[in-house]
């Protein structure tokens, strides 16, 4: 009788402890996490350190003896933490605590050497220091002096074409205008070789960075623009679309353009350049006659 009478109190007493420290009021102190600043004294050149780590001052009222901790870093109850160290590779040295230099020391030494070789080092403001010269005019873009540009105000048949190009775009209603551009070529388009080939894989590339340009600018003022990659026939910029207009294809008609057909293949042909021609184009609900338009075919034609 004794002995359950022991056994009683000393159980009472265990549930008195855990509620008076399930009770017990803790502070925490999170600390200022981020950029600090941690320039030395007398220093001319401002350091500043990230810590990333997390200041937790304990013990902390989350973590209670008779809580459970889903914190990896708080696995044992009554605020004992520890973390699970790291499997050893066979014949890995483990860093020595007293000697391997802090992130603090790693971001200091980095910066000191940073300025210390744009101080001491000649020439080396060349490579890291960024002195963009002032250019008197916009470089010109390639093949500009071959590049004749017309813009169109895209005709009705064109319009419901083009519906099927860019079906994420309204194209139905409001302006829709096209610009073409044509690149004069050194050789007929109408026949193959080498040279051929070549030609018009550099002027696909011209082509291809002339209407970004033309899209840039028109962005820039509001529009939405897009142009045919002449690679693929589809549109560069919108999503993905089974139909594809390629440079013989028969809408380029609607352009001013000419398809001729020479039975073996057919061959697009300019009214000035005739088959010495590259062409794509450029799509945009800018209006045909608007001042966007009006001046960047004017640039494009000087």
């Amino acid at each position: 009788m004794a002995s359950r009478v022991a056994s009683s109190a000393w159980w009472l007493r265990k549930a008195r402890q855990a509620a008076t420290l399930q009770h017990r009021q803790f502070s925490s102190n999170q600390g200022d996490k981020g950029w600090k600043n941690e320039t030395p004294v007398g220093s001319s050149t401002e350091v500043f350190v990230y810590s990333p780590e997390s200041a937790i001052a304990w013990p902390d009222p989350r973590l209670g003896p008779l809580a459970t901790s889903s914190d990896p870093a708080f696995p044992l109850p009554g605020n004992i933490g520890t973390r699970l160290a790291a499997p050893r590779l066979p014949g890995e040295l483990r860093p020595d605590v007293l000697t391997s230099p802090t992130p603090h020391e790693n971001q200091v030494h980095a910066l000191y050497n940073a300025h210390d070789y744009i101080k001491y080092t000649p020439g080396s403001e060349a490579e890291v220091c960024a002195e963009p010269a002032i250019l008197p005019a916009f470089p010109a873009l390639p093949s500009a002096d071959m590049l004749e540009a017309v813009a169109h105000e895209a005709p009705l048949l064109l319009r419901k074409q083009m519906l099927e190009l860019f079906p994420g775009q309204k194209l139905a209603e409001g302006n829709l205008s096209v610009v073409t551009l044509a690149i004069r070529t050194e050789h007929d388009m109408s026949t193959w070789s080498d040279q051929v080939e070549e030609e018009r894989e550099r002027l696909t590339e011209h082509l291809v960075i002339t209407a970004k340009e033309v899209c840039g600018q028109l962005k820039e003022e509001g529009y939405w623009a897009d142009f045919i990659d002449p690679c693929s026939g589809t549109p560069h910029y919108s999503a993905h679309s089974a139909t594809t207009m390629f440079e013989t294809d028969d809408r380029w008609r609607l352009l001013g353009f000419r398809i001729e057909d020479l039975g073996c293949c057919k061959v697009i042909s300019h009214n000035r350049f005739g088959r010495h021609v590259f062409v794509g184009c450029v799509v945009t609900n800018a209006a045909a006659g608007s001042d966007v338009i009006g001046n960047i075919v004017e640039e494009l034609s000087v």
